[in-house]
């Protein structure tokens, strides 16, 4: 059973295996991001360009996501097994990230911070539900922090220099601002910049290092956050226009034409097809989850 979550720019898989043996979730590859697995019971594997590794008790994996992960029960597991896997932009924590080039991933014990980390995405996750955009963003700002605290202290050697960090730590919070204001039509990257007492200038070389724009960024941002509420049963009721409107999007033809250019379809029929394909699944016993489309998880 696999449930998703997104928490702002951080996105949570909590994924039970029933029984051993049960079929790998494939994590598709997503370059610029990084996947933190840990477990909440039985032992978890973790596959990746024919190696594995194995995560138990409170031990943390760290990968890139530049190539697929397939996490599922440890070959040894003889009972049920629970993933939980954090995804987050590689730029967002304060840490040296693991090698990309050498195409490996890492596993640490972090007695205390590793299931504390764990039991709060748990917990965020099964309360994000009731929260609007804003409430939810921040608990992907906090999640953010005490990730960082792992990989910082399991992650990092005592040799290593991040000079980076105030900067990593700069822009997660400049982050965490845009989600917790998207709804605002006045968000600017120049609002954006004022708000954090830096110039205009420096806030677009802090995005150029990781190939995007302020402006991009708010609009993707943006997009996401409706194409999930687009999908919210619990907003079902919600026109399109409205939701546009919950996420910055003043014109509704503006919303509908850089909705259609990033998903492929108006957000109306958008969301028609989600439910359509929802409910075929739910009625063949499948969980749906609440992720894009164009980079669906499967899971049996």
């Amino acid at each position: 059973m696999l449930r998703t979550t997104e928490l702002g720019s951080v996105t949570t898989h909590r994924i039970t295996f029933r029984v051993a043996g049960s079929v790998p979730h494939v994590l598709e590859a997503d370059p610029g991001r990084h996947a933190l697995v840990l477990s909440s019971f039985g032992g978890i594997g973790v596959a990746r360009a024919g190696c594995q590794l194995v995560v138990r008790d409170a031990a943390v994996a760290l990968c890139d996501t530049l190539l697929p992960l397939g996490i599922g029960p440890a070959p040894e597991n003889r009972a049920a097994a629970e993933a939980v896997v954090m995804v987050f932009p590689g730029s967002a924590m304060p840490t040296v990230p693991p090698d990309a080039a050498a195409g490996q991933h890492r596993v640490r014990e972090a007695a205390g911070s590793g299931p504390l980390l764990r039991s709060f995405l748990v917990e965020a996750a099964g309360r994000a539900a009731g929260l609007g955009a804003p409430e939810v963003a921040r608990f992907g700002d906090a999640a953010l922090h005490l990730a960082a605290a792992v990989l910082e202290r399991h992650f990092v050697e005592a040799d290593e220099v991040c000079p980076q960090t105030q900067q990593y730590e700069l822009i997660t919070r400049i982050r965490g601002f845009i989600d917790r204001n998207l709804g605002d039509c006045g968000l600017t990257p120049g609002l954006v910049a004022s708000a954090h007492h830096i110039s205009l200038r420096y806030l677009q070389r802090l995005f150029k290092t990781e190939g995007s724009t302020p402006s991009d960024w708010i609009r993707q941002r943006r997009l996401e956050n409706s194409r999930r509420e687009l999908c919210d049963t619990r907003l079902r009721s919600v026109s399109v226009r409205e939701i546009g409107l919950r996420n910055g999007f003043t014109q509704p033809s503006d919303f509908s034409r850089v909705f259609r250019a990033r998903y492929g379809l108006p957000p109306g029929r958008f969301r028609d097809d989600w439910f359509q394909q929802d409910a075929i699944g739910q009625s063949g016993g499948r969980v749906s989850a609440m992720t894009d489309p164009a980079t669906a998880r499967k899971i049996e």
